[in-house]
């Protein structure tokens, strides 16, 4: 993750006894860009969310946050009494066209919908019970899913997505040929759709599951590859072997690994 230095800094504390209300309440937050109309990095970083980033056509970026009530209670002499809301805060963060969005520990669910500039590189991570969505970009992603699923529409650029225990489907206007593109799972099937001229050299890696292509493709022959790492204190082998199929012709490296899922391959309608 990339390490902010923070110019601005917009917190906002929910105490246990808040309203019901006022917790569940979607909290706007606008950000005035540092250098607007220029490209934005964004950074969201949140133990249990549902995070939608849409890029539009606008010189700001706006966020919609929602966080769950909390399920505590207060024993007193008369009885036990529900507490709504919960004690956590919420920081945004701007500098230099650089936002980053973060709770801490004690945040129950928390649901984002962030509204940004198209031309944006993301870098968005969540773990339990979540969910990230990304539409309508012009960037590089780096995006982290634990136990949830992954999405992402009409990008041009790269992706690296990682998930381990759902689906990670991306699909691509324009794939950026200078950036890696990974998409990596465990136990999720991986979909990657592609315009229909769009020329490509897709790594494939599915150990238990199958391969599914609505694309004529050409296998390249391939031989294990071997890494060797020599150092003062032993020595360090590496093999991986994996299918290299060749899209219209090929293009760019797109790496796609799952171990029990299936992977496909798509024609954009």
């Amino acid at each position: 993750m990339k390490i902010l230095t923070f110019r601005s800094v917009l917190a906002i504390a929910f105490l246990a006894g808040t309203s019901p209300a006022l917790a569940q309440q979607a909290q706007v937050i606008d950000i005035p860009l540092s250098r607007p109309g220029e490209p934005i990095y964004l950074e969201i970083e949140i133990q249990s969310a549902h995070i939608e980033v849409i890029g539009e056509d606008r010189e700001d970026a706006t966020f919609e946050v929602t966080i769950e009530d909390g399920d505590r209670h207060i024993v007193t002499p008369s009885g036990t009494q529900s507490l709504k809301g919960g004690g956590y805060t919420l920081e945004v963060d701007e500098e230099d066209n650089e936002i980053s969005l973060e709770t801490d520990w004690r945040a129950n669910k928390v649901t984002v919908l962030a509204r940004v500039p198209k031309r944006a590189d993301l870098d968005l991570s969540t773990v339990n019970n979540s969910e990230i969505i990304i539409r309508n970009i012009t960037g590089n992603l780096e995006l982290s899913n634990v136990n949830g699923p992954i999405t992402v529409e009409n990008l041009s650029g790269s992706v690296i997505a990682e998930a381990v225990n759902d689906t990670i489907n991306v699909s691509f206007d324009r794939i950026d040929d200078a950036n890696a593109t990974s998409l990596e799972s465990i136990n999720g099937d991986l979909y990657v759709r592609l315009p229909a001229s769009t020329g490509a050299r897709i790594h494939l890696d599915s150990a238990q599951g199958e391969i599914f292509s609505d694309f004529e493709v050409e296998v390249e022959p391939t031989s294990p590859v071997v890494e060797r790492d020599d150092d003062g204190d032993g020595v360090s082998i590496r093999i991986e072997s994996v299918i290299v199929a060749k899209v219209n012709g090929g293009g760019p490296v797109i790496r796609m690994k799952t171990l029990y899922g299936d992977i496909h391959i798509e024609k954009a309608n």
